[in-house]
């Protein structure tokens, strides 16, 4: 999920505000968010902040499942009276509601993504590959689904490319994540994938109760989610000649600074079960190396090459 940020201290309408506290909690999406344009920014901001509050009721563990249920549904049953019923906070919706009617941005996809928070309010394990992915586009494919139109993207290969750096950016975190999810009793790695190396459930529960590193099985499921999520990514980057060249490095700046967590994971020996991968200076400069050679070497390509910018 997104990282944790507490956007109810902060005034939703105060650009400042916004901007100091994302450089403390959410510092890959603050970066990145820099290399856009003012107005846009705040827009994005706005849409970040809403779902953070969402992903915030869900996972912080603060409120009773049944209360953050309840909060949630509310939320949803706002985005489909298109924007009529009362939610638990205001001044955010009434931000939320001026960017998403500015746009047109669906609001299906926000319905989506909380049907996956509703989720995650229980203890849960993931089956197999395929049900993975699907969570994966519910709680982060959504949100670049719903950023595509904001940034100008609206051609088909440019939404498959936003659904997929989001699902990039959730595997990232699962493979991450892994001991800090399962004391929270979720096992994002699907069962099938733990059986086909031949390990159970329940020793991969006991190696994080334990804070015990993986074994060299552990390892290779990890490895394999590392893997799918750079799959994603090289998926993402099919995408990035239908952004429009004002947006285009600020979104290749959050691909590469995100993706460098994998790196961080490999050199720590796949060991997601007592260490969190986080990415340095060195790993964020080099990222945004990265993304200035990828950026400029698509500029010399303009806007859009797709036949046409609609979807059909």
């Amino acid at each position: 999920m997104i990282s944790s940020f507490p956007w109810e201290s902060v005034g939703i309408e105060h650009d400042s505000a916004w901007n100091e506290t994302l450089a403390r909690y959410g510092r890959s999406f603050w970066l990145a968010s820099r290399f856009l344009p003012r107005e846009t920014r705040h827009h994005v901001t706005t849409i970040y902040a809403f779902f953070r509050h969402l992903d915030d009721i869900a996972d912080t563990g603060r409120l009773e499942p049944q209360l953050a249920e309840t909060m949630l549904r509310s939320w949803q049953a706002w985005l489909v009276s298109h924007f009529a019923t009362p939610v638990p906070n205001p001044s955010l919706a009434r931000a939320v509601a001026r960017v998403y009617t500015r746009y047109g941005l669906p609001a299906q996809y926000a319905c989506d993504l909380i049907d996956g928070l509703l989720d995650d309010l229980f203890p849960r394990r993931i089956r197999s590959h395929s049900e993975l992915y699907h969570y994966c586009y519910r709680v982060a494919g959504a949100v670049g689904l719903t950023l595509a139109p904001l940034l100008g993207v609206h051609c088909r290969p440019g939404l498959s490319a936003a659904n997929a750096l989001g699902i990039a950016m959730q595997l990232t975190n699962i493979a991450r994540d892994v001991g800090e999810d399962l004391r929270r009793g979720r096992l994002y790695l699907p069962i099938e994938d733990l059986a086909r190396f031949g390990v159970d459930p329940s020793e991969v529960e006991r190696l994080a109760n334990e804070f015990r590193p993986p074994d060299h099985r552990l390892q290779a499921v990890i490895r394999l989610q590392v893997a799918r999520a750079r799959q994603f990514y090289r998926q993402a980057i099919r995408g990035y000649p239908c952004l429009p060249p004002r947006v285009r490095l600020a979104i290749i700046v959050s691909a590469e600074v995100y993706g460098a967590i994998l790196h961080v994971i490999e050199r720590n020996q796949y060991d997601t079960i007592r260490l969190r991968a986080v990415a340095g200076y060195d790993d964020k400069a080099a990222a945004l190396l990265r993304a200035w050679k990828i950026h400029r070497r698509l500029s010399r390509g303009g806007n859009c090459p797709c036949p046409s910018f609609g979807i059909a």
